[in-house]
Order: structure tokens, then sequence, then C-alpha cells
């Protein structure tokens, strides 16, 4: 069991890699204005995504104070 549990590991990591490889050719296969309004749109995703991570956090550490 220990065995196939390491060699699914094995597995996932080795398509993930391949993924990437794919995801690289179409990156470059791309306009250097398709690549820029690719990668704003993910920088855009990634900050509301912290931000809204952020306001968790604050309101949970609220709520902690106010118990004490």
């Amino acid at each position: 069991m220990i065995f196939k549990f390491i060699f699914k590991k094995k597995k996932k990591k080795l398509n993930d890699q391949s993924k990437q490889e794919f995801n690289i050719n179409n990156w470059m296969s791309l306009t250097k204005e398709e690549r820029l309004q690719i990668d704003l749109n993910e920088k855009n995703k990634i900050m509301r995504k912290k931000k809204a991570l952020l306001k968790s956090i604050r309101e949970e550490y609220i709520k902690i104070k106010k118990k004490k």
C-alpha cells in the first residue's frame, strides 16, 4: 500500500509537468499584447483573492479580540 501511495504521487507530478510544458508552448505562440493581457487578468484575480483572504483574517481577528 505504501508503494502504491508513493507511485501515485509521482504520476501526478509527471502529469502536472506535462501540463506546464503545454502551457509554455501555448504561451510562447501568443503575441506580446495577448500575453500582457492574460498576465494582467491573472494578477487581478490573484489580488482579489488575497484581498478577500486578508479581509476574512481581519474579521476573525476582530471576533477573537472581542471575545477576550
